[in-house]
């Protein structure tokens, strides 16, 4: 009886953080299909819509949100609002591509460094590096945004991504996945001829997938939500990323709920594909990466 019990608090518990965790991507849904107002062909007047209103009158049944009829328009209008719209979400596919290929590449011929070659100080200096995780990021900015400018980078695609282009998590990941690898697939390629290069090339990297999926996964959806870094380089709207060019729906004396909440559906979809669609390798990496001295 009280193994039921824990199992029916358990569930509820998990019930209740699913719905919680859920409700604001559900209101924003919802939102986003609400025209901004509806012509009442009863009253025969032009009404406005209130969507903070609670409960929310909602009937699917019917087609109606908040009281109003459904409408998708919203997902057309906000590329004649906002021009550039087609163009952020170019810029911000260029921008996380870009530093999840550089995570990619670097961190894990870092990991792999740190896992397997033997050189001075190894593990003083990788102690180093995971010391820069306790250093806040907006200090690191500083010094970041002001080399771009001497160097003139301010408004550029290489201003955006360069400063970002390798992170000490990901060689943090890729060094414990390694260590955990088989170091016979290793001996056995040394003895067929092959060099180190060639080894971690031919072997390991290709037995490296779920770890270099998860960090591709993790560094992809860093960059796709980034707005602080954007924010500081690029002042020009036609170098907007989609978390800035959100902003655009919102005004001084106004906001424009139903453009915006539109553009953070369209900004989260990509988002959602990518995890569903390699959700399997996060849990095998979580297996294969755990901490190893």
């Amino acid at each position: 009886m009280k193994v039921k019990k824990s199992r029916i608090i358990a569930y509820t518990v998990l019930i209740a953080y699913v719905i919680i965790s859920l409700f604001p991507f559900f209101w924003a849904l919802m939102v986003s299909i609400t025209p901004l107002n509806y012509y009442d062909t009863i009253t025969n007047e032009q009404k406005g819509i209130d969507i903070m209103q609670w409960p929310p009158k909602i009937n699917f049944f019917k087609g109606e949100v908040f009281g109003a009829p459904m409408t998708f328009e919203n997902y057309i209008k906000i590329f004649q609002v906002a021009p550039l719209f087609a163009r952020w979400i170019i810029n911000t596919f260029i921008y996380a591509g870009l530093i999840t290929l550089g995570h990619v590449l670097i961190d894990t011929l870092g990991g792999y460094a740190f896992a397997r070659l033997k050189f001075p100080f190894k593990d003083l200096w990788f102690m180093l590096f995971l010391a820069t995780m306790m250093v806040p990021g907006q200090i690191i900015m500083i010094p970041q945004y002001t080399m771009m400018v001497n160097y003139g980078l301010i408004n550029t695609y290489a201003g955006l991504f360069l400063p970002k282009l390798t992170g000490v998590f990901g060689l943090f990941l890729l060094r414990q996945f390694f260590l955990n690898f088989p170091k016979e697939l290793e001996e056995a390629a040394r003895i067929d001829g092959a060099g180190i290069i060639k080894t971690y090339f031919k072997v390991v990297l290709p037995n490296a997938k779920p770890a270099v999926s998860a960090l591709a996964i993790y560094s992809f959806l860093g960059a796709w939500n980034e707005l602080m870094w954007p924010l500081l380089v690029t002042s020009k709207k036609e170098m907007y990323t989609l978390a800035m060019g959100l902003n655009f729906f919102k005004t001084s004396y106004y906001t424009f709920w139903q453009y915006l909440m539109a553009a953070s559906i369209i900004m989260t979809v990509p988002m959602i594909i990518i995890f569903l669609s390699f959700q399997k390798e996060f849990v095998e990496t979580g297996r294969s990466a755990a901490v190893k001295g």
